[in-house]
């Protein structure tokens, strides 16, 4: 991407068509029984059972273990994970995201590798119109290291989506509200925001984001037309992620009596307020208020999180892109440092918090070259 000027939109709409082609073999030649890079993950696979379930089990599918619900529910892909976990631990959108999955499994007649290799290939579709979304947020930014950071998204996103995570989808979801948001939409933008809450709990680190889209959107009520149905249906969606949360929380006290939080690993929390707080200075020294509380909210998820995987990492990238948010048209050194220094942060936080050590987003794409197992 040009550091002077921002990509024609001609470009930009082959970014995700381009992310996805040139990653949809990798599931079709691997010869993992799941689909996914490493033969071992499932959530792909969960979430349509889980889905499936909820039709039959409701509100039980937050309230109760998901060992205690799921058998006599006739699903034909059954697979024996998350049995003291409710069903669903994240909002309703998710229900959205597997539907057209749940059907094709529940009365495709696939075999079981077969449906493994669709979901993986339906995940990848998301992280590739997520990194769309990422590609049009940046181009609206300022210039500066923007070619580093897509970079290391593309890895990211790559990463979850071959191994079978939605984690990128209220990635895109945020990334598009951002977007909106500089186009000077903060209707869509609040929207977007909103529909980001409803697919992952995670998303609560773009609540910066959402206050500033909020602001906006009250203050220029006066032209945005049928605005008290759009603020009506935003807030619709967070107060459902919100109660069903409440909900689901509660059922995860034995996941949480064995898990292994930053809070319980010596040192490791010292260090990561210590790089943060380097980063936070760097965020305050040049205004970039946004990022900084994102920052913030960044750290205190990974300090108060039952368990830290490298998926949830994800989360960090709320940061880099929050840079230069609130001055689109600044124009100086500054943006690429700070983008710059992102990255080392987050390389830094990673093997501490989610116990990647610099790399399982490497590891696993040395795994793309050479053809997933």
């Amino acid at each position: 991407m040009s550091e002077s000027s921002a990509p024609p939109e001609r470009w930009l709409k082959w970014v995700g068509p381009l992310f996805f082609l040139t990653l949809a073999w990798i599931p079709l030649f691997n010869q993992s029984r799941f689909g996914d890079l490493s033969n071992w993950y499932t959530d792909h696979l969960h979430h349509s059972y889980a889905t499936w379930v909820s039709f039959s089990r409701g509100v039980e599918i937050y309230t109760r273990p998901f060992g205690e619900i799921r058998d006599g529910t006739s699903w034909p892909y059954p697979i024996d994970v998350w049995k003291d976990m409710p069903g669903f631990a994240y909002p309703p959108g998710v229900v959205g995201v597997f539907l057209p999955l749940t059907l094709l499994g529940r009365y495709g007649g696939l075999s079981f590798h077969a449906f493994a290799v669709v979901s993986v290939l339906v995940m990848l579709a998301w992280a590739a119109w997520a990194f769309h979304q990422a590609a049009r947020a940046m181009a609206l930014l300022p210039p500066g290291s923007r070619a580093a950071l897509l970079g290391f998204t593309w890895l990211l996103f790559a990463q979850c989506a071959l191994q079978g995570f939605y984690d990128t989808a209220f990635l895109g979801a945020a990334f598009a509200g951002l977007a909106a948001g500089l186009r000077d939409k903060p209707d869509r933008a609040l929207l977007w925001l909103s529909l980001a809450a409803f697919l992952h709990f995670r998303a609560a680190v773009f609540a910066p984001l959402g206050v500033w889209v909020l602001w906006r959107f009250w203050t220029e009520r006066a032209r945005i037309p049928a605005w008290r149905a759009k603020l009506a249906l935003a807030v619709g969606m967070i107060a459902l992620a919100l109660v069903t949360f409440a909900l689901m929380y509660p059922t995860t006290r034995a996941f949480q009596a064995r898990a292994v939080t930053l809070l319980s690993v010596p040192r490791a929390l010292g260090v990561v307020l210590v790089v943060s707080g380097v980063f936070a200075l760097l965020l305050a020294w040049r205004r970039e208020w946004l990022a900084l509380a994102s920052l913030g909210l960044v750290v205190a998820v990974a300090a108060v999180e039952p368990q830290q995987y490298w998926w949830h990492a994800l989360i960090v990238l709320a940061v880099p892109y929050a840079i230069g948010a609130l001055t689109p048209a600044r124009r100086d050194w500054g943006t690429s440092m700070l983008r710059g220094v992102s990255l080392i942060w987050i390389l830094a936080l990673n093997p501490l918090v989610w116990r990647d050590n610099l790399g399982l987003v490497f590891g696993d794409f040395v795994k793309v070259v050479r053809f997933g197992l």
